[in-house]
């Protein structure tokens, strides 16, 4: 591939003065679609390898979760290094309505499936281990049935309700072990670990194969295509690609979400490449098409709170953020909101409640990010002004060495104090004196 500098110039200094920080890179591929005259070393006998070994070559590998959350593949394995991992479950329970990716990878992919859930299994050294499937994808669930038949590694398969949101992470957790992760915890705080089906597929990639995470299955649907269904597209593919090769647009189409259509992103264009965490492409139309209404005042129905699956109180949210109160942001969990839509979809004043609370989090992030940028810059002058305290003591000691003279080095701010108390002094003499010749 090339990189084509001048054209990395143009929109650094486009995006510059657009948004500072977003940085691009363009590159030009050479087309012939072949790997580089590199070393790769696949891993056949992965039970031979060290868990450590294997989280390197996992992180080496970029891979991240592939359910949509993005988070870091390698980061989860560090805990199976040091704790008590229990069960690792692998989430094959579709986020979101309309998304079919993970059950297009068991269907068509299964045994390279199991393969990578049995190497996390052996890098996490979990006895227990789950793959959960939404209960209504019969011929995935038999396929799956019949390739774990098939297999020593002793993993359960576990059916799961189809109500949304039962892809969640922190929900599949509680509807498989009936233990709740903590508010301000992690999975781990319980001895479990949990992997999208897509992620593991990855991984079997990454050891078995030595192929980095340069590819991944998407979900192309909706009223708005002519061909809805499930390919395996390079990262960094266009998603108008993607539309041309499911026939195009309908004449429903309206708009582009990428995602689902609960917690998807709406689109502008078609211009945007996939990236790691794209799991589905929606072209809504006429009859998906969400119709905006006016917002109302919140009547405090109690709706919203009905339907939160993370058990918080959104009109309450609703409420500091008006004022943007962040303790009482902190007190009702704002970052326990998964934003999953539910209550944004139920509110009878048609409140963008899940849009509020993403601003309110980056408001949040952004001050704790200058927070921490003025501390640092506070440390810097810090350090650099006792850097210039030791130059000056240094000099001091080197004049004393040359002239053989002690030189006494005075406090500058208790100096600077002293001559400001004795210029007022003696501007009050002198108008005292004034006094008493007039």
């Amino acid at each position: 591939m090339l990189l084509d500098l001048d054209a990395v110039q143009t929109v650094l200094v486009k995006n510059q003065s657009v948004r500072e920080k977003s940085p691009c890179v363009v590159i030009e591929t050479d087309g012939e679609d072949r790997w580089f005259e590199v070393e790769r070393e696949p891993v056949e006998a992965y039970t031979q390898v060290s868990p450590v070994e294997i989280q390197h070559r996992i992180m080496q590998a970029g891979i991240v979760g592939l359910g949509g959350a993005g988070f870091p593949s390698a980061v989860k394995l560090i805990p199976g290094l040091n704790l008590d991992i229990e069960l690792l479950i692998i989430n094959a329970a579709e986020c979101d309505p309309y998304i079919s990716c993970d059950e297009a990878l068991i269907r068509y992919q299964v045994d390279e499936l199991i393969t990578g859930v049995d190497i996390l299994a052996h890098a996490l050294q979990v006895d227990a281990c789950v793959i959960a499937i939404e209960e209504n994808k019969s011929k995935a669930i038999a396929i799956l049935e019949q390739a774990l038949a098939e297999t020593s590694y002793g993993i359960q398969l576990k059916k799961v309700s189809t109500l949304y949101p039962a892809g969640g992470e922190r929900q599949l957790i509680k509807s498989i072990t009936g233990m709740a992760v903590p508010a301000d915890g992690l999975p781990v705080d319980i001895g479990v670990v949990c992997y999208n089906a897509g992620t593991a597929f990855a991984v079997k990639k990454a050891i078995i194969d030595a192929e980095p995470l340069i590819e991944r299955v998407v979900t192309v649907t909706g009223t708005g295509v002519a061909q809805p269904g499930n390919m395996r597209v390079r990262l960094g593919t266009p998603l108008n690609r993607l539309i041309e090769e499911s026939g195009g647009y309908t004449d429903q189409y309206q708009y582009l979400v990428m995602g689902g259509p609960m917690m998807g992103m709406r689109l502008e264009n078609d211009g945007v490449p996939v990236i790691k965490t794209t799991n589905c492409l929606l072209a809504v139309g006429h009859d998906q098409a969400h119709t905006s209404k006016p917002e109302q005042p919140c009547i405090r129905c109690d709706e919203c709170a009905v339907v939160c699956p993370a058990g918080l109180q959104p009109q309450q949210l609703h409420w500091h953020i008006k004022v943007f109160n962040e303790a009482r942001l902190q007190d009702f969990r704002l970052f326990d909101c998964i934003e999953c839509g539910c209550c944004s979809y139920v509110c009878p004043s048609h409140i963008p409640l899940v849009e509020r609370y993403r601003l309110a989090k980056s408001k949040i992030w952004e001050e704790h990010r200058q927070r921490l940028d003025a501390e640092q810059s506070r440390r810097r002058f810090e350090t650099k002004q006792g850097r210039e305290k030791q130059r000056q003591q240094e000099k001091r000691l080197q004049r004393e060495q040359r002239t053989g003279k002690t030189v006494t080095v005075t406090d500058d701010k208790n100096q600077k104090q002293r001559e400001i108390a004795a210029a007022v002094n003696r501007v009050r003499k002198k108008r005292a004196e004034k006094e008493e010749r007039e």
